[in-house]
């Protein structure tokens, strides 16, 4: 087997008994790292730390998945209320979160109303986002789901 120590040098190829008396006298472990090459390449290290670098690789390669918000608009809503609940959006937008924006029914609200409400929001928004559908009702709600346009500026 062909070992390596722990400064990184190479000790060259050694049988396995000599490579764990080395390893025994700098007290760490031998630790096969490429197996299928030939000779098997073997290193000179603590077999815990080897672990614990493995597993900090493993975590790091995983894709960060964007986490959906949702923003709940009452069909009757003041204005100030509305800017603010549109600059959270907005806010959400520019970290590249996809938006849910809901619009609730109640009372005798319209869906003509409820439309002009929704229609308000993505003017408001359209220099920030790409629209998939067009908004649907679901019971008493009309929803939407937005999403930021990929060449966004961090404002």
């Amino acid at each position: 087997m062909f070992v390596i120590d722990e400064k990184g040098e190479q000790l060259g190829v050694i049988t396995k008994i000599a490579a764990l008396e080395l390893a025994e006298k700098v007290n760490l472990d031998i630790v096969e790292v490429s197996p299928n090459a030939k000779p098997p390449v073997a290193k000179i290290m603590s077999w815990s730390k080897f672990k614990y670098k493995q597993s900090k690789k493993r975590k790091g390669s995983k894709s960060k998945k964007t986490e959906q918000k949702e923003m709940w608009f009452k069909s009757f809503i003041a204005v100030g209320d509305l800017k603010h609940k549109v600059k959270k959006v907005r806010e959400f937008l520019i970290k590249k979160h996809p938006v849910k924006i809901t619009v609730r029914g109640k009372g005798r609200i319209s869906s003509t109303q409820m439309n002009d409400l929704m229609k308000s929001i993505l003017t408001e928004l359209q220099d920030l986002i790409e629209i998939d559908s067009r908004p649907k009702f679901q019971g008493r709600n009309l929803t939407l789901i937005v999403r930021p346009i990929s060449n966004i500026n961090n404002k």
